[in-house]
């Protein structure tokens, strides 16, 4: 069953009466809806609204002169300009229909109209009307079939094109960009021949370049498995270097990552990450190569590095790192960037260093317990809230400790571990003005210590208060007070020793 479109008229006139008439005559037409506008000047307004399928006029009007209105319904911008009008007015003078239809309208008749040929007039012109519409739609439609097909035919021939510019060595896979973004077959067969022609082109590229492919792979080879690596193993080459071959002796070794890492990455995008980690690594990796160590792993924005000829050469290159951030820091401020903290825990100690893996992948690492509590005592550096921290081992190694600027922290037992460890804050590598107010506090702090190793811890609560007066950003004075006001409120352990012991990582 086809359902019929409705015809809507649209009346426009002053006289009500004439409205309630012309309402009367069309109600019993079901397909017929009917809307009166009184007001001419919003004859626009509500033709927009309404989208009648024919607009009766009278000619005869307060507001405004009838044959003025028609030629504005018929005006070249008026959205009313193809819709059928009749002229519907008591005039019946043949000039006053010639202007009429000269301006435009589509009939004329004088009112009232007997019903039967007003419904007529309304049926014939709307019909036409609605079939205009219909027509135009579907010339719009072939046009666009027309413009669709014309596009193929000539998507088809670039096709065509490309398969002789292949026989002629000159295909671009850029000729095919657009017919390969279709997404029916055509398309289809675009990106199956530019992937045939690129991976052909690929092949015989690296047949070509397979010298200078080997010769760049061993430069490469140095990137990841640096000179110094190769001589710590006593190897010529990377090709020598076997599954198991290691050094065991006493080494320094360094852990370093940067601060709140994931909190800072939870800004930024993947690449931003990339390039931010980066960004940070090629700045401080070259000091471990210039204090005559060696990166044996990168830990995400961290590293593990090993120092085989002293505990100087660590801690130089730990101070060295840190001032290399701080330089880091001032671009990344002058940028509007938020800065960065480093962690460095150095531990000196009896370790074994070389190659583990498996036949196919292997990587250099280190075994030791030493290892371990390396890890740890880098990751106590936020704890304490501070940027270099080193073990007593590392401290006895130092060929001259008043060489650097160093106060003791704490002795604690890290997870895994049973034996206490003391820790000291290297001060070299802070920026001057942190570092000057931890030395003009140092007294205080080390008596505060003094007295909390021996419950004094009034006094040391007294010592410590001093040293955050001076320097209200020194987190392990606060650390201390925070300590011994949980001592003071909970009571001092039995045999407690002053150790502090940790069980977190």
């Amino acid at each position: 069953m086809v359902i019929q479109e409705p015809i809507k008229v649209l009346l426009i006139d002053d006289q009500p009466m004439i409205s309630e008439a012309i309402r009367r005559m069309l109600a019993p037409e079901k397909d017929i809806i009917f809307r009166y506008c009184q007001d001419p000047t919003e004859t626009l307004k509500v033709a927009k609204e309404y989208q009648p399928t024919v607009i009766l006029q009278d000619l005869v009007m307060p507001e405004i002169d009838g044959l003025l209105l028609v030629r504005f319904l018929r005006s070249k911008d008026s959205p009313t300009r193809l819709i059928p009008l009749i002229v519907l007015s008591s005039k019946e003078e043949p000039v006053i229909k010639a202007k009429a239809f000269g301006f435009g309208a589509n009939d004329y008749l004088v009112k009232l109209p007997d019903r039967v040929e007003l419904i007529a007039r309304i049926r014939y012109h709307s019909k036409a009307y609605l079939n205009f519409l219909k027509r135009t739609e579907a010339e719009e439609r072939l046009k666009a079939e027309n413009l669709r097909q014309s596009k193929y035919i000539k998507q088809v021939e670039k096709v065509t094109v490309a398969a002789a510019a292949v026989e002629n060595d000159t295909f671009e896979p850029e000729s095919l960009e657009e017919v390969a973004a279709r997404s029916d077959e055509l398309g289809r067969l675009a990106r199956v021949f530019r992937h045939m022609v690129q991976t052909v082109k690929a092949r015989e590229q690296e047949l070509t370049q397979a010298n200078e492919t080997l010769e760049t792979l061993k430069n490469s080879f140095a990137r990841f498995f640096p000179f110094e690596y190769l001589n710590f193993l006593h190897k010529e080459n990377v090709i020598h270097v076997q599954l198991g071959d290691h050094v065991s002796k006493e080494m320094a070794v360094m852990f370093s990552d940067i601060r709140s890492f994931t909190t800072i990455s939870e800004s930024m995008t993947p690449k931003e990450n990339f390039d931010f980690v980066n960004a940070y690594l090629k700045r401080v990796s070259p000091e471990i190569r210039n204090h005559d160590g060696f990166i044996v792993k990168f830990l995400g924005d961290g590293m593990m590095a090993i120092f085989p000829d002293g505990a100087d050469d660590a801690v130089c290159a730990g101070i060295a790192k840190l001032k290399k951030v701080h330089q880091y820091n001032q671009k990344r401020e002058a940028k509007g960037y938020l800065p960065i903290q480093v962690g460095i825990g150095i531990h000196y100690g009896h370790m074994m260093v070389g190659m583990v893996g498996e036949t196919f992948r292997m990587q250099g690492d280190a075994f030791s317990d030493n290892v371990n509590l390396t890890a740890r005592l880098e990751g106590l550096t936020k704890f304490y809230g501070v940027s270099l921290l080193i073990s007593q081992q590392t401290l006895d190694k130092l060929s001259n400790r008043n060489h650097y600027q160093i106060r003791f922290i704490d002795r604690a037992i890290v997870k895994g571990r049973n034996e206490p460890l003391a820790i000291y804050e290297v001060l070299d590598g802070d920026t001057e003005a942190v570092r000057e107010l931890k030395l003009k506090t140092q007294l205080d702090f080390e008596q505060g210590l003094e007295c909390y190793c021996t419950q004094g811890f009034d006094k040391a609560l007294k010592y410590f208060n001093h040293v955050l007066m001076v320097n209200p950003l020194d987190k392990t004075a606060a650390l201390y007070v925070e300590r011994i006001n949980q001592l003071i409120a909970q009571g001092v352990p039995q045999n407690w020793d002053g150790v502090w012991r940790f069980t977190k990582k």
